[in-house]
């Protein structure tokens, strides 16, 4: 939407990589399903009992079939409306904090309405209260969902979640959830701990657009092209969305290959980049423009799918004659929206009025499929969580054999208000999340200008991304705009960085993707918790928001018997911007200042001898053992340019490299230059490593 609004590996445990970001804002931490046995996946009724004398429970996993896993939970025998399977919740949920409740139901009757409903007793005084409500009936289960904000007067003494319904047939409960925060101790002590061993969702990446005012970035980058080192260097971003303007704007496209190149070179590998469709061009259109409108039809009155999934094709093939190739393709940005900015309405599907955008993807599969190869394609990249799941649900079993990932927008929501947000990305999860592919938040900010608070924000709100919705990927919407917007505001004589950049730096400078994430908890409630880890060889990063306006918080974190050799901390508040503050040990105290996100990055190689020591980790034509590869090594290949007897051990100091055959030449040439400015060193936070 047009608004103003790296691959890390170290051995375990000999090699760690973590990331600790803690976010400071408002009053309570940790947020998570506070029930026990949610899904009954345990095979028993543990943590949940009969509510009514005479009522059996189970955890069965016979007919009728569980929603999820292997297991659901049953109650029968009800002879009252109020009898199902409760759980005590008492001392599990904060007083005033509101949340989201949810769960996939079912009854033995044709039709019937079921809640899932909170007993509270508060100071001797019993009420009960709806978290969720539905009709269900006996042939599917039904996603119900809902919200609940707990109260007291008094001294709560009863506190039970349970569901229930309006009949007294059996009635079945799966994939139960209150998430919300969770009871810790507010103060300036805190522990924390990562559990490795339980994983969730794998990272895609961070990452942001560029799909404007890409003329400000290579015009500003031409006589400074340091703007590139910030943009994408030292931010370490993955993924790069690019707006596809084949036949209709040839100078974006010159322009953006410019500064992926750039980008590129300063960032030290290649970017992932997704190319999204704004519009087709105004020939396709039903309107004869690039605004508004929808796909336009042929002579017979059909639609041009076929004409669309053609333009696409060639627009790949464009993009890479023009050095760039497209890593995923979202079909049609935001298809259910329209605006004065370049757009193409499409419907689910096809009507009288509007294309279909389960025909329009079926046609351009059946196009991209015929090529040799074709970029990943994710679907439907809709403007907000509410219209997403309708654009889903109309995609066919073969459209999703072609779909990777779904990906969307989070403008159903208020960047001013992060939490707002948790119910919508958790009913998202619930309604789309189920087939097992990742999940891809793709467009999302608020313009500039920005203060500290803004930054805060951003944080919280990518945590609950990953955490709520189980995000794999977290997309800015602009990388760069005209001031005051953008992470960075750049024009052609100059640059600002905003508060914002920072927020997201903490997260996307030390994660790569193919990470996974992973259980994480603290004791406190001004903390909020998330953790990563590297699947291949056991590098981690932890996140940790801390949500208090008034306490500053010290930190003990236990890594579970990781060992690091060597660390760093980095501090973001109000008056300090990714600053280095010293190093990390399990055995002393982080102190996280109020309103600050604090990244730790620790690494299992004390220092660069190590690296080069570890074998699968060196730069080889690092020649001098510095952990860089620079002049200081073509120095050493200088020095012995030609020379024919460069014979083991020594192979003059390294610069014969395959096929070894003593002489130092182009083909030794060959080898070095790819790994020309690369740096390996663990001292280094700036280093493109190999590992």
């Amino acid at each position: 939407m047009k608004k103003n609004k790296k691959a890390i590996s170290f051995g375990y445990p000999t090699c760690v990589f973590l990331i600790l970001i803690l976010t400071l804002g408002t009053s309570y931490g940790d947020v998570a399903n506070i029930l026990v046995n949610p899904g009954f996946e345990t095979g028993t009724t543990t943590g949940w009992t009969a509510r009514g004398g005479n009522v059996r429970i189970s955890a069965g996993s016979s007919s009728p079939s569980p929603h999820t896993g292997t297991y659901r939970g049953q109650a029968v025998s009800r002879s009252a409306t109020w009898m199902g399977i409760q759980q005590n919740v008492l001392g599990k949920m904060v007083i005033g904090q509101t949340y989201q409740v949810s769960g996939w139901v079912r009854t033995a009757s044709p039709s019937t309405t079921v809640n899932l409903t909170f007993e509270k007793t508060d100071s001797g005084v019993t009420s009960w209260s709806q978290g969720a409500s539905g009709t269900a009936n006996n042939s599917g289960w039904t996603y119900i969902s809902g919200s609940y904000t707990l109260t007291a007067n008094g001294t709560l003494t009863a506190l039970n979640f349970y569901v229930e319904s309006l009949d007294l047939n059996d009635v079945y409960l799966d994939d139960a959830n209150v998430y919300g925060a969770v009871p810790g101790v507010a103060g300036p002590n805190a522990t924390g701990q990562v559990n490795f061993t339980v994983t969730h969702q794998t990272l895609d990446g961070f990452g942001a657009a560029g799909a404007w005012y890409q003329n400000n970035v290579t015009t500003y980058g031409s006589s400074n092209p340091n703007i590139y080192n910030i943009l994408f260097r030292d931010l370490g971003i993955d993924i790069y969305r690019i707006r596809n303007t084949y036949s209709i704007d040839s100078s974006y496209i010159t322009q953006t290959a410019q500064l992926i190149s750039a980008g590129e070179a300063a960032l030290g590998h290649p970017l992932r980049i997704m190319n999204t469709s704004w519009s087709p061009p105004a020939s396709l259109k039903s309107n004869g423009s690039t605004v508004g409108g929808t796909l336009a039809k042929d002579g017979n009155g059909n639609y041009r799918y076929a004409d669309f999934a053609q333009w696409w094709a060639d627009s790949l093939t464009a993009w890479s004659n023009a050095g760039v190739d497209s890593y995923y393709v979202n079909m049609q940005n935001e298809p259910g929206y329209i605006d004065t900015w370049d757009t193409c309405k499409l419907d689910p599907t096809e009507n009288s009025t509007n294309a279909g955008y389960e025909q329009a993807f079926a046609a351009l599969c059946t196009k991209l499929n015929s090529l040799p190869s074709r970029p990943i394609l994710l679907a439907p990249e809709g403007q907000d969580t509410a219209s997403t799941p309708s654009y889903v649900n109309a995609l066919t079993a073969a459209d999703k054999s072609n779909v990777y990932g779904y990906s969307h927008h989070l403008y159903d929501g208020s960047a001013d208000a992060p939490d707002g947000l948790i119910s919508k990305m958790a009913t998202l999860k619930a309604a789309i999340g189920g087939d097992g592919k990742p999940l891809l938040q793709t467009e999302f900010s608020k313009g500039g200008p920005f203060v500290w608070t803004d930054a805060m924000n951003l944080a919280i709100l990518m945590h609950n991304a990953l955490t709520v919705e189980e995000a794999s990927a977290y997309l800015y919407w602009e990388l760069f705009w005209v001031s005051p917007s953008g992470l960075v505001s750049v024009s052609t004589t100059g640059y600002t960085i905003n508060p914002v950049y920072y927020a997201m730096k903490h997260f996307s400078k030390f994660t790569d993707p193919g990470w996974q994430r992973v259980d994480a908890n603290s004791t406190s409630s001004d903390l909020r918790i998330s953790a990563y880890k590297d699947p291949c060889e056991p590098n981690a990063a932890i996140i940790v928001i801390n949500t208090s306006t008034t306490n500053d918080v010290n930190l003990t974190l236990s890594l579970n018997g990781f060992n690091p050799g060597n660390s760093g901390i980095y501090q973001s508040k109000s008056d300090a911007n990714f600053a280095y503050i010293g190093t990390f040990s399990t055995s002393n105290k982080v102190l996280l200042p109020k309103q600050s996100i604090t990244t730790i990055h620790l690494a299992g190689f004390a220092d660069c001898a190590a690296v080069q020591a570890s074998g699968n980790h060196r730069l080889d034509s690092d020649l001098n053992g510095d952990c860089y590869v620079d002049y200081e090594d073509l120095a050493i290949i200088a020095y012995y340019w030609l020379h024919t007897d460069c014979t083991a051990p020594g192979n003059c100091q390294g610069a014969d490299f395959a096929p070894m055959d003593g002489t130092v030449n182009f083909l030794d040439f060959a080898d070095f230059g790819p790994q020309w400015m690369q740096c390996n060193n663990p001292l280094d936070a700036n280093c493109t490593p190999n590992w």
